[in-house]
C-alpha cells in the first residue's frame, strides 16, 4: 500500500507538534511565575475539589475570625461599661450611708441628695453606651434608640426591650453579645414589693398620654394585693353623668373591680390598693394601662425614691426613723444591684475567654488547611525547573528539525 503526504501535510503536522510543545512549555512557565501546580480543573479535578472546599474553610474561618473580634469589642465594651456602674453603686452606697447620719439635719441631707442626683445621671449616661457601631448597648434589639430617658417628671424610664443579640462564632455555636438593660439594670431584687407601670402599645391618644410616679402609699395595704397586677382602662363618656372620660381599674387575675368609673383629670394621682400612679395627657375612649407588682425595683428608681425621702423628711423623730428604714432598704437594693452586676460580668468574662480559645482553635484550623492546600496545589520548584529545561531543549530541537523540514519539496528531487 502507498501512503502519499502532501507538503501541506507535512507543514502542519511539524506546526502542530511545535505548537503542543510551546504550549507545554507556556504552561510549565506558568506554574513556576504563580507557584501553582494546579492552574485549572483539567489539571487535576479531584484535587480541584478539594482545593475549592479547603479554600471555602479558609473563607468561612476569615468570617469568623471577624465576627469573633466585633465579639470581643461589643463584650469589652459592655465589661466597661458595667464596671462604670460599679463604680457609681459604691459611691451611691457611700452617699446613703452618710445620708443615715442621725447627726445631719435636712439642709444637709438636701446637699448629700443633690451629688446623690449627679450620681445617678452618671448611672444613667453609662447605661446609654454605645458600641463601636453607635448603636446602644443595654437596649436589646431596639439599638438605635436610647434606652434609658428622663421622662417629664424628672425620672428615667427604660423604652428598650428585654432581647439578647447573638454573633454566629462557629457552624452551630453563637455567643450572646449585649445584655438587656431590662435585666440588668431594672429587674434588681427589692426588699419590699414594688409597682411598675407601662401603656399598652396599642393606645390611641394623640399624643399618647404617659404614665409614671408609681408610689406604695400603704404597705400595709398594698400586701394585701400584691401580687397581683391591676389594669387602668378609660370608659366610654356615656357611661358617666353629666359625660366625661373616667377609669375603673380591675384586677388582671380574676376581673374584679377595684375603683369604677372615677373622673379623669390629666396629673392627679390615681389610687388603688396601697398604691399610687399619674396618668398625664389626653388618654382615649378604650386606651389601657397596665401596673404590674413585682419584687423587683430598678436601679435608678431605687436611688430615686431615697432621693426623694431626703427632699421630703424632716428632722423630728418620726421623720428621721421613716429615713432610717429608707437607708437601710435603700442599702440593701444596692448590694443587690451590685451582686446582679458581678455575676453579668462574671459571664461577660466566660464569653471573652470563649472569643479567645476560639481564635486561637481557628488559627490552627487554618495553619492545618494551608498546610492541606499546599500539598495539594503548591509547586515542587526543582522538578518544575527541571521539566522546564527538559521541554525548552525539546521545543529547541523541535524547531530546528521543522526548520529543515519546512523546505523539503517534491521538486528537490525532480
Amino acid at each position: 500500500m502507498t501512503i502519499r503526504l502532501s507538503t501541506f501535510q507535512i507543514h502542519s503536522k511539524g506546526l502542530n507538534g511545535l505548537l503542543d510543545m510551546q504550549k507545554a512549555v507556556s504552561k510549565t512557565q506558568e506554574q513556576i511565575a504563580s507557584n501553582k501546580r494546579v492552574l485549572s480543573p483539567g489539571d487535576d479535578p479531584i484535587a480541584t475539589t478539594r482545593i475549592l472546599a479547603l479554600n471555602q474553610e479558609l473563607a468561612l474561618n476569615k468570617q469568623y475570625n471577624s465576627n469573633l473580634q466585633t465579639l470581643s469589642n461589643r463584650l469589652n465594651r459592655e465589661e466597661a461599661a458595667i464596671g462604670g456602674v460599679s463604680d457609681l453603686i459604691l459611691r451611691a452606697q457611700e452617699l446613703v450611708t452618710q445620708s443615715g447620719d442621725g447627726a445631719l439635719n435636712k439642709e444637709q441631707r438636701g446637699f448629700l441628695a443633690i451629688e446623690l442626683q449627679a450620681t445617678i445621671d452618671a448611672m444613667a449616661q453609662m447605661m446609654n453606651s454605645r458600641d463601636a457601631s453607635g448603636e446602644f448597648i443595654f437596649a436589646g434589639y431596639q439599638g438605635k434608640s436610647e434606652p434609658f430617658v428622663r421622662g417629664d417628671d424628672g425620672r428615667y424610664r427604660f423604652t428598650g426591650d428585654e432581647g439578647q443579640r447573638s454573633i454566629q462564632i462557629a457552624a452551630a455555636t453563637s455567643v450572646a453579645s449585649s445584655d438587656s438593660g431590662k435585666k440588668l439594670f431594672v429587674d434588681v431584687k427589692s426588699v419590699e414589693p414594688t409597682i411598675a407601670a407601662h401603656a399598652n402599645s396599642g393606645n390611641r391618644g394623640t399624643p399618647p398620654a404617659t404614665i409614671g410616679k408609681e408610689t406604695i402609699t400603704d404597705p400595709e395595704a398594698f400586701a394585701k394585693l400584691y401580687p397581683e397586677d391591676v389594669v387602668i382602662e378609660f370608659r366610654p363618656l356615656d357611661e358617666a353623668s353629666p359625660p366625661r372620660l373616667t377609669y375603673s381599674i380591675r384586677q388582671v387575675s380574676d376581673g374584679r373591680v377595684l375603683v369604677q368609673n372615677e373622673p379623669y383629670s390629666s396629673g392627679d394621682q390615681i389610687k388603688f390598693g396601697g398604691a399610687a400612679v399619674t396618668i398625664s395627657g389626653s388618654p382615649a375612649v378604650g386606651d389601657t394601662f397596665i401596673v404590674e407588682s413585682s419584687d423587683r425595683k430598678g436601679l435608678l428608681s431605687g436611688l430615686e425614691d431615697f432621693v426623694a425621702a431626703l427632699h421630703k423628711f424632716g428632722d423630728n423623730v418620726a421623720d428621721k426613723e421613716a429615713l432610717a428604714s429608707k437607708t437601710a432598704n435603700a442599702l440593701t437594693n444596692l448590694s443587690n444591684a451590685q451582686t446582679a452586676l458581678l455575676e453579668t460580668r462574671s459571664s461577660i468574662g466566660a464569653r471573652l475567654n470563649l472569643v479567645d480559645n476560639t481564635l486561637t482553635a481557628n488559627e490552627d484550623s487554618n495553619l492545618a488547611i494551608q498546610t492541606a492546600l499546599s500539598t495539594l496545589q503548591d509547586l515542587d520548584y526543582a522538578s518544575a525547573i527541571s521539566q522546564l529545561t527538559q521541554e525548552s531543549f525539546i521545543l529547541e530541537a523541535a524547531q530546528a528539525s521543522f526548520a529543515r523540514i519546512s523546505k523539503l519539496s517534491i521538486f528537490n528531487y525532480i
